[in-house]
C-alpha cells in the first residue's frame, strides 16, 4: 500500500491512477495524518491465482494407521 502526501499527490497524479487501475490501494496524508484513501474500483482477484486440489503428505496407505502409543492411552 502506497503512502504519499496530498502535495506529492498532486504532482504525481496520474502515477498514483496506474497504480489503483493495477490494483494498489493508496494512503493519502496531511500534515502526518491519514485523511483519505484512494482505492482500486475492483480489487484483484486473489482467487483465480489460488492452487487448487489437495495434496497428500503421507502415503494414502498411512492415513488410516492408528498412532502408536495414543490409542493405549485411550483404552
Amino acid at each position: 500500500m502506497l503512502r504519499i502526501t496530498a502535495t506529492k499527490l498532486r504532482s504525481r497524479l496520474f502515477e498514483v491512477l496506474d497504480r489503483a487501475a493495477a490494483g494498489e490501494s493508496t494512503i493519502i496524508e496531511r500534515n502526518g495524518k491519514e485523511v483519505a484513501r484512494l482505492v482500486p474500483t475492483q480489487q484483484p482477484d486473489w482467487r483465480g491465482r489460488m492452487k487448487l486440489g489437495a495434496r497428500l503428505l503421507v502415503p494414502p496407505d498411512q492415513l488410516v494407521e492408528p498412532l502408536e502409543g495414543v490409542w493405549e492411552e485411550y483404552a
